[in-house]
C-alpha cells in the first residue's frame, strides 16, 4: 500500500513538470503551424520558403540548447537553495542576453550563404530570403525565453510559462492573419508579415516571463560567472549534439528538395504534424533532466522516477502513432490541397508514427543522461547514430537516385536502434562516472 502510495505521488510530480512542459512546447509548434497553415494557403513555394527559413533559424537552437540544458541542472540543482538560484538565474539571464547579440549578427551575415547552398526555385528562395530578413531580430527574445522557461521547470513550476505561452498563442493566431493576409488599416504584407508576428509574439511572451521570473526568483545585480561557466560545461555537449541533429534535418531537407519542391513540401508539412506529437514527448524528457538534477544525491529515486517516465511515456505516445497513421492524410489537408504534397506527407507520417515510442525512449534517457550532467555520453550516441545509420544511407539514396520512400523508411528503422543504445547505455551505469558536480 505504502508502494503504491509513493508511485502515485511520483506520477503526480512528473506530470506537474511534463504536462505544462509538453503543452507549451505544443503550442510553440502550434504558433509555427499557425503561420504554415496560412502561408499555406498563398502557394507550394510560401510552404518550402517557410520550411527553408524555419530549418535555418532552427540551426542556431543549439545556442538555446546549451542555455536550456545547463539552466535546468543548475537550478534543478539548487532547487532549495533560494539565494544562489537567485543568482544563478540572473547570471544566466544577462550572459543569454549579450550572447545573443553576436548570433543575430553572424545570422545576418550568412542566412543568403545558406539559401545559395539550400537551392530550390527562384521563387521559394526569394521568399525565404524576405522572411529570414525579419526573424533573425527574434533571436535576442528566443535566447532569453529558453533560459527563463528552464528555470521554472527546474524547480517544478513549469505551468507558469505554460500559462503565458496560452496567451501570447492567441495574441499570435490574430497577428499572423492580420499581417500576412492584410486587416482593416494594415496592408497585406505575406512573408513580412509572417516574421513580424513571430518576433512581436515571442517578445510579449519574453516581457511576462521577465515578470513572472522576478516575482518567483527576484533578480540580483550580485552576479556570478561560475554558473555560467558550469552552464557552458554542461550544456555545450548538448549544444553541439543539436547542431548536428539539426545540420541533418537541413540535409534532409536538400536530400529531399532534389526530388522535387512537392516533396520537400510533403516532408514540411508532415514534420509540422508531427511536431504535434513531439512536443509532449519533449515534456516528458524535461520531467526526466528535472528529476534526476532534483535528486542527483539519490539515484536509486533518481530512477525510480526514469523508469516510471518510460512506462507512462510509451503508452501515450504510442497512441500518438496510432493516431498520426490513421489520420495522416486528413491532417495533411489542413496544410495544403496539394494531392501529390498530401501524400508525400501521409508517408512521412507513417514512417515516424511507428516509431515513436522509441523516440521517447531516446527522448527520456537523453534527459536523463543531460539531467545528471553526463550529456557528452548523450552526444556520441546521438551523433554517431544520426550521422552514420541516417544522414549516410540517405545521401547514397540520393546519389543512387532510390525512391524517397527508403529516406522515410531509414529515419524509422533508425529511430529503433538508437533507442536500444540508449537504453542499453543507461542500464549500464557506466555514465556515472561523467556526473558534473555543482
Amino acid at each position: 500500500m505504502l508502494f503504491a502510495h509513493s508511485t502515485l505521488n511520483r506520477c503526480k510530480k512528473i506530470l506537474q513538470i511534463a504536462l505544462p512542459s509538453g503543452l507549451n512546447s505544443f503550442l510553440d509548434i502550434l504558433n509555427i503551424s499557425i503561420a504554415l497553415l496560412f502561408v499555406g494557403k498563398l502557394s507550394t513555394s510560401h510552404i518550402v520558403a517557410f520550411g527553408v527559413g524555419m530549418n535555418f533559424i532552427m540551426l542556431f537552437y543549439t545556442i538555446t540548447a546549451i542555455f536550456f540544458t545547463g539552466t535546468n541542472a543548475i537550478i534543478s540543482r539548487l532547487f532549495k537553495d533560494y539565494p544562489q538560484r537567485q543568482i544563478a538565474l540572473s547570471t544566466l539571464s544577462l550572459f543569454s542576453l549579450l550572447s545573443s547579440l553576436p548570433i543575430s549578427i553572424f545570422a545576418m551575415c550568412i542566412d543568403r550563404i545558406y539559401l545559395h547552398w539550400m537551392g530550390g526555385s527562384e521563387e521559394a528562395l526569394n521568399l525565404a530570403q524576405t522572411y529570414l530578413e525579419v526573424l533573425v531580430y527574434g533571436f535576442p527574445a528566443l535566447l532569453l525565453k529558453t533560459t527563463l522557461t528552464s528555470a521554472f521547470s527546474a524547480i517544478s513550476k513549469a505551468k507558469i510559462p505554460f500559462y503565458i505561452k496560452i496567451f501570447c498563442t492567441s495574441f499570435n493566431i490574430m497577428a499572423n492573419y492580420a499581417l500576412i493576409f492584410g486587416f482593416l488599416f494594415i496592408p497585406h504584407l505575406d512573408m513580412v508579415g509572417a516574421g513580424i508576428a513571430n518576433v512581436a509574439s515571442i517578445s510579449l511572451e519574453v516581457a511576462l516571463l521577465l515578470y513572472m521570473a522576478n516575482k518567483e526568483f527576484k533578480f540580483t545585480t550580485t552576479l556570478n560567472t561560475k554558473y555560467f561557466k558550469l552552464a557552458l560545461k554542461i550544456g555545450t555537449p548538448t549544444g553541439i549534439e543539436r547542431a548536428f541533429t539539426l545540420f541533418s534535418l537541413v540535409l534532409i531537407a536538400k536530400f529531399l528538395l532534389s526530388y522535387g519542391d512537392e516533396i520537400l513540401a510533403g516532408f514540411q508539412i508532415g514534420g509540422r504534424i508531427e511536431a504535434f506529437a513531439f512536443m509532449p514527448g519533449f515534456g516528458f524528457m524535461i520531467a526526466s533532466m528535472t528529476l534526476m538534477g532534483q535528486n542527483i544525491k539519490h539515484l536509486k529515486i533518481a530512477k525510480h522516477y526514469i523508469y516510471l517516465i518510460l512506462l507512462i511515456s510509451s503508452i501515450f505516445m504510442g497512441i500518438l502513432g496510432v493516431l498520426m497513421c490513421a489520420f495522416g492524410k486528413p491532417l495533411s489537408t489542413l496544410f495544403s490541397t496539394d494531392l501529390e504534397v498530401i501524400d508525400y506527407s501521409f508517408a512521412y507520417l507513417v514512417a515516424v508514427g511507428i516509431s515513436q515510442i522509441p523516440l521517447i525512449i531516446i527522448f527520456v534517457l537523453d534527459g536523463a543522461l543531460r539531467g545528471a550532467g553526463a550529456t557528452k555520453t548523450s552526444l556520441l550516441i546521438n551523433a554517431l547514430s544520426i550521422w552514420g545509420l541516417r544522414i549516410l544511407p540517405m545521401y547514397l539514396c540520393t546519389y543512387f537516385s532510390l525512391s524517397y520512400l527508403y529516406i522515410f523508411g531509414i529515419i524509422c528503422i533508425e529511430t529503433f536502434i538508437r533507442a536500444g543504445i540508449f537504453w542499453r547505455v543507461f542500464s549500464q551505469e557506466k555514465w556515472k562516472k561523467n556526473i558534473v558536480k555543482i
